[in-house]
């Protein structure tokens, strides 16, 4: 994205020198515990940044300076909870991936989706994604979009995903989103407006 596109308030942001790896939760059960404990808090906060139009770049631009200090793979929380929808054309790609038919990837490693008929999902078990082994993504190469997108904080992209709607939710799975929801707080002085 070219920085004039950038709003004026994340192109500061931009030249900030910060500190943030003092301050980054990576430990999965803390995350959990604050994401759990702050999910009422969020949603005020994502109704706070609604209602002072609050643009999503400022976000993401925190959430992808945190992402560089967060080891994914020694987290994989995206690939146990995630419900990963998957087309054909990314059906037919995890196929050769995987030198079987698509047939055979439809029926062993997906299953409907009962939220959108006609459409098909990666098999989850109590594990995660069929996929996932050890924290690491057997079909990585071939991954489909929803997976090579999360979570979601790409520049200047705005999807279903990257709506703060829908970071949200991830607060106490993701160290990354839960980070970034924090440093954002301190950044709009969200704290400080409330006790005002």
């Amino acid at each position: 994205m070219p920085i004039g596109k950038i709003p004026k308030d994340c192109r500061l942001l931009l030249g900030l020198q910060r500190s943030i790896g003092k301050v980054v939760v990576t430990d999965l059960a803390e995350v959990f515990r604050l994401g759990s404990e702050k999910a009422e808090e969020n949603l005020a906060f994502r109704r706070h940044l609604s209602a002072h139009h609050t643009d999503e770049t400022t976000f993401q631009i925190v959430a992808s300076d945190i992402q560089q200090h967060i080891d994914c793979t020694s987290c994989a929380n995206c690939c146990r909870y995630s419900v990963v929808p998957v087309s054909k054309p990314e059906i037919e790609i995890i196929a050769a991936r995987l030198g079987v038919t698509v047939e055979t990837v439809v029926h062993t490693y997906t299953v409907p989706d009962p939220e959108a008929p006609g459409s098909r999902i990666l098999l989850n078990s109590n594990q995660g994604c069929v996929f996932l082994e050890r924290n690491l993504c057997t079909i990585y190469e071939a991954r489909p979009a929803a997976c090579r997108n999360f979570p979601h904080v790409a520049i200047g992209i705005h999807t279903l995903g990257s709506r703060l709607s829908s970071h949200a939710r991830w607060a106490p799975l993701c160290p990354i989103i839960y980070n970034a929801l924090e440093e954002l707080k301190h950044l709009t002085g969200y704290h400080r407006a409330r006790r005002s």
